[in-house]
């Protein structure tokens, strides 16, 4: 029972989104949200699949299978890294 009495730093303490707080607030902010939630799922995905058709064409030897999926591999990843990024840039632009 003392241990449960002790000090909780969490207390008072609520969730928040921050600048995106208000965005969310409407549903066509929630759309928004839904929409980039699908849209990085899917550039993962996409990822995953180009990094492992990489590792399958480096294991069979095909040189020029390769070269292919690097290319999708390298755009695949310039996806994913601009989809985590929007958030940010968001953010960016709306505290500016």
């Amino acid at each position: 029972m003392y241990l449960a009495e002790q000090f909780n730093p969490f207390s008072g303490v609520s969730p928040s989104f921050g600048p995106f707080a208000p965005l969310l607030e409407s549903k066509f902010g929630m759309f928004l949200a839904l929409a980039w939630l699908i849209g990085f799922f899917v550039c993962a995905y996409f990822l995953i699949e180009a990094i492992a058709r990489a590792a399958k064409s480096r294991r069979q030897g095909m040189a020029g299978d390769l070269d292919e999926t690097r290319g999708e591999l390298v755009r695949v990843g310039a996806a994913t890294i601009g989809m985590a990024s929007l958030p940010v840039l968001y953010t960016i632009l709306v505290s500016a």
